[in-house]
């Protein structure tokens, strides 16, 4: 029989203490057909107990037979040096086969040799039902562990591109600190500086003097020209360090303006008058006093 049929089959190997009873033993499994009747395969009978020759023979046997009177000494020393997690080991026991006048019943040979392998076999199905429940639980341990393991190397990733990403943030963090350092050194002083109120010329003017006002034009000129501290007017508003400011400035225009439109029939003759008696390159030199009357004619 071949190799590869072999590996469908459970191996057994016998092993006894001397060539006559191998060769009842092997005279015996050829009658009971056990291969064609119960898978099982016969492929060695070991006429030796020396343990150094049984070791090598034995080696890969599912099932291992050893022949012997009962769990003897010899059985004994056997079963602790051959027995593994992927075999069995049973007894042909001799006693089962001696009649009354010590001879060997060769039919108690068959029966025994039957009986000692199926109850040997049933054995090692059992041992197989546990070592696929092993082999069953090894797999899925290893499925999980190799799961594990890729979603560990999957952390590491994620763990590079965070670092990365970290690593980023703290140098915006860093040239943020920078900016807010220099920012703050510019306007350390911020607070301690006037801030000025903003105001709509329009609205302050009819809440102070009760009239519109017609002449936002002169008071933004009055205001370019003269220059009061903290005070700016344009586009419709005035800016001033508080309201009562902005009002007394207005009143500083407003009185201003009042004399100018008294006396400005007077002023314009005055005026021309003297364009008269001045040269022209002389009157394009001419400084134009700093004074309410004649600024913005």
């Amino acid at each position: 029989m071949n190799a590869e049929s072999h590996e469908s089959k459970i191996d057994v190997r016998i092993i006894v203490n001397g060539l006559d009873i191998a060769q009842l033993v092997s005279k015996a499994v050829n009658n009971i057909q056990l291969d064609n009747d119960y898978n099982i395969i016969v492929s060695s009978i070991i006429p030796t107990v020396e343990l150094s020759i049984v070791k090598k023979v034995a080696t890969g046997a599912d099932i291992l037979l050893i022949g012997g009177y009962g769990h003897d000494e010899t059985y004994n020393i056997l079963f602790n040096e051959l027995k593994t997690d992927f075999n069995h080991i049973g007894l042909f026991d001799y006693n089962n086969i001696i009649v009354e006048d010590e001879s060997i019943d060769f039919k108690l040979a068959e029966k025994e040799i039957l009986n000692s392998i199926i109850k040997s076999t049933l054995s090692y199905s059992l041992n197989l039902i546990n070592i696929h429940t092993l082999e069953n639980k090894l797999m899925k341990v290893t499925h999980n562990y190799n799961n594990l393991l890729d979603d560990y190397n999957q952390i590491i990733k994620e763990q590079d591109v965070l670092t990365q990403e970290n690593k980023e943030l703290r140098e915006d963090i860093n040239e943020i600190k920078a900016d807010y350092s220099a920012f703050k050194t510019r306007y350390e002083d911020v607070y301690s500086k006037d801030i000025l109120e903003i105001f709509s010329l329009e609205e302050l003017w009819q809440d102070t003097f009760h009239q519109e006002l017609s002449d936002e034009e002169r008071i933004v000129i009055a205001t370019d020209k003269f220059r009061p501290e903290n005070i700016i007017v344009g586009q419709g508003f005035i800016a001033a360090e508080s309201r009562h400011k902005a009002v007394e400035w207005l009143n500083i225009v407003r009185t201003a303006l009042i004399f100018v439109d008294d006396s400005s029939d007077d002023l314009r003759k005055e005026l021309s008058s003297n364009e008269e008696n001045v040269p022209p390159e002389v009157n394009e030199d001419y400084e134009i006093s700093n004074n309410f009357e004649n600024f913005w004619d």
